[in-house]
């Protein structure tokens, strides 16, 4: 419960009502929730806003969706078998660690996505020059190539190409798709095929290359075995001519071990051959080489990641400049990437160095152990050892030459086979239709869209809508019960009814509404008023009643002057005081608003005021306020006034006493403590919520009797019904006078 409300209740005085208490603390204490209901009211209420916002936002999204230029999309899909080898043939049997598949995709998708194959596809069909691609700037150099273009020309042909260019690896496949939209048919399908054959052809090129350089590397071994070959086979003939040695030398411990020696040392020889091919690209620098003789999951992962960054830098250089910050870190981050594919190179390089260094060693201790057993053989026979050595050197020549040929062969083989790892799934077709706008979508979307909108704006301007409008509201803010609500009459709004007159009551358009027109609205609102307060309390009904409202122009006059007349067609008799005499409206004409009133009856002179009968109901007296004093509270708060108002609760049945506001003055207060009942009066639509409730809070501190509250001037469908035209309230015939024809 707020702190106000909780004082409230605990220092209330004795006189007030404990049910207003109650119901003002269990309304704090009740949840406040937007229910269903509530909505529809708010949009009910607020129809005209949310229907136009709705209307403003599906007519923007409708306007977007017929006048956008429609697009078109090509699609493609390779597959990419990261499992099949991507060395050249010269792994032997060393056994490395699979790839990782996923940094493979993503290694070629990177390259699909590359400048390289960019520029290719925008040469290739001529984009450059296609007028539903390229922009007018770039159309209007007339260039015949890319290359005629200036780099900020081609920078932009690029952003619009990756703009357009969607490349995705659908999941847990290894199938690559690549979508590429325009807003010519044409071009979106021969740009998804273009990249196919362009990345197809890059990659084929790319490895080719590669095994050129080895092939060309390994002739020149081939050549130098063969030369170092055939001098050794010179060699054993002349030996054999010269020494007439025929045949091979008979079987021992010494020759078995030399042989065993031999293919040792030949094996060596080849193992270190070949390693040194290795070492010898890994020193040449070469990323690509490097990867494709040594296999390299970190290099492969760091080159990937330099794609990928060299990708970014390039586009947020042409889009921010040179100057732009990021580019700098992203500057460090490639000198850093690049710094750390250098070092895995060197890493590379220095494995290979290592392990060609080990091979040489190997072999040169195979050599000298070859050497040792070669001497003890040539103890024995030295002729024999001759032999031996020429003969090995002819067969380990030509064992070595056929191993470097055969691995030759490999090299070209194996690189054109690996490189078919990649295949087409799917070539890009016509599209029949295009894929934007997607009109059903954006309507539906923007139709949605506005509706939600609007009715948002509508709860906004609720929310900041401080005013009272309904029942609901009223008794759920007060936690005082309505006793009824009058419906707004045009005729009470202009300025001609503003005053009453008490004089000619029944002339008064204001005042009039409960006598006259009995199957009117307005009629029965104040009707039920009156039945409310005489059967509130059959036995003691409240005889003084004060009217009063928190703010002016809210209708607590009118309110008092119906009441008065419907409590006085019961028969009772009633007397109408108008105590507001800062601006007293309850009067006749202005020039006889001067007449002695309320006011004289405290003068010095002790001229006391007449009461106003009404010709029309003779039970009705009207005070009017008289003449303005210069302190109305001091008056109205004095013990003269409280004896006055004793008197007339003798002497008549009911006092309606129609006071000034209650938030600007203080005498609304001062007489609401000493009469038996309050009626507050708010103006639907207009009483402010914390007025009212202000209102409340002091009235119940001084001690009054709320009975309740008279909603006035409602705008809203729920008075729909009345009588029809010439009967009353009672079903029977009503006979109109002159002056009910006056007013109608």
């Amino acid at each position: 419960m707020p702190e106000d409300s909780e004082s409230l209740v605990k220092n209330h005085r004795p006189g007030t009502p404990a049910r207003v208490f109650a119901a003002i603390e269990r309304r704090t204490l009740a949840p406040q929730q937007l229910s269903l209901a509530e909505i529809w009211k708010t949009f009910a209420r607020r129809k005209l806003a949310t229907l136009s916002c709705a209307a403003i936002i599906f007519l923007s999204v409708a306007a977007y969706t017929f006048l956008k230029t429609p697009l078109y999309e090509g699609v493609a899909r390779l597959q990419i078998d990261p499992n099949l080898s991507s060395s050249l043939g010269l792994d032997g049997n060393d056994k490395s660690s699979p790839v990782d598949a996923d940094s493979r995709l993503k290694t070629e998708v990177a390259i699909i996505q590359s400048n390289t194959v960019a520029l290719h596809v925008l040469k290739s069909l001529g984009l450059f020059r296609n007028p539903h691609f390229a922009d007018a700037d770039t159309i209007k150099v007339n260039a015949k190539d890319l290359s005629d273009l200036t780099p900020a020309q081609r920078q932009k042909l690029l952003d619009k190409f990756y703009d357009s260019l969607t490349v995705k690896v659908i999941p847990n496949t290894q199938v690559v798709e690549i979508r590429f939209r325009s807003v010519e048919r044409t071009i979106a399908t021969g740009a998804a095929n273009s990249i196919i054959d362009e990345y197809i052809q890059r990659n084929f090129e790319t490895r080719v290359d590669s095994s050129k350089q080895v092939s060309q590397w390994l002739a020149m071994q081939m050549e130098d075995v063969k030369t170092n070959t055939t001098s050794a086979q010179q060699k054993l003939a002349e030996f054999q001519k010269e020494n007439n040695f025929l045949g091979d030398e008979s079987d021992n411990i010494v020759t078995d071990r030399l042989k065993q020696l031999n293919e040792e040392l030949t094996q060596a020889e080849a193992d270190r051959i070949v390693k040194e091919g290795r070492y010898r690209l890994a020193r040449s620098g070469n990323p690509e080489l490097i990867a494709s003789a040594v296999p390299n999951t970190t290099l492969q992962a760091l080159r990937t990641q330099e794609v990928d960054l060299q990708a970014q830098y390039a586009q947020l250089n042409a889009k921010f400049g040179a100057g732009y910050p990021k580019l700098r870190e992203m500057q460090s981050q490639l000198m850093r990437l690049n710094s750390a594919i250098a070092a895995e190179g060197a890493n590379v390089q220095t494995r290979m160095a290592n392990e060609y260094v080990g091979a040489e060693k190997a072999e040169a201790m195979i050599r000298g152990e070859f050497d040792k057993q070669k001497e003890e053989a040539y103890k024995l026979n030295a002729h024999t050892a001759q032999y031996q050595s020429l003969k090995h050197e002819v067969e380990s020549g030509q064992h070595l030459y056929d191993t470097l040929q055969l691995k030759l062969k490999e090299a070209g083989i194996t690189s054109g086979l690996t490189s078919a790892y990649v295949s087409v799934v799917d070539r890009a077709q016509m599209p029949d239709r295009p894929v934007e706008p997607r009109k059903a979508l954006y309507l539906a979307l923007g139709l949605g869209g506005g509706l939600f909108s609007g009715l948002l704006v509508g709860l906004i301007m609720d929310s900041f809508d401080d005013t009272i409008r309904t029942s609901e509201e009223l008794e759920a803010i007060t936690a005082l019960p309505e006793l009824g609500c009058v419906p707004f009459f045009t005729a009470l709004a202009r300025k001609k009814y503003r005053q009453l007159n008490p004089t000619n009551l029944l002339g008064s358009g204001v005042a009039s509404v409960s006598v006259l027109e009995l199957n009117a609205q307005g009629a029965e609102a104040y009707r039920s008023l009156c039945s409310l307060i005489l059967l509130s309390s059959p036995e003691n009904p409240a005889r003084v009643l004060v009217t009063s409202s928190a703010l002016p122009a809210e209708g607590k006059s009118t309110v008092s002057c119906n009441l008065a007349i419907a409590l006085a067609q019961h028969g009772r008799r009633v007397l109408l005081v108008d105590a507001d005499m800062r601006r007293p409206s309850i009067h006749g004409r202005p020039e006889t608003a001067d007449r002695p009133g309320l006011s004289t009856m405290f003068a010095k002179s002790g001229k006391y005021p007449v009461y106003q009968p009404i010709s029309d109901l003779p039970n009705l007296n009207v005070l009017p306020a008289g003449p303005p004093p210069a302190h109305p509270t001091q008056i109205l708060a004095s013990s003269e006034m409280q004896q006055l108002m004793e008197a007339w609760s003798k002497e008549y049945d009911h006092v309606i006493v129609d006071t000034p506001p209650v938030l600007p003055f203080a005498d609304a207060i001062v007489l609401a403590s000493r009469a038996d009942g309050v009626i507050l009066v708010t103006r639907s639509g207009v009483s402010n919520r914390k007025a009212l409730l202000r209102v409340r809070d002091l009235l119940l501190r001084s001690g009054a009797n709320i009975l309740g509250v008279v909603r006035n001037a409602v705008k809203h469908p729920e008075f729909h019904y009345s009588y029809p035209a010439g009967y009353n309230s009672t079903g029977g015939r009503n006979h109109s006078s002159p002056v009910d024809d006056k007013v109608a």
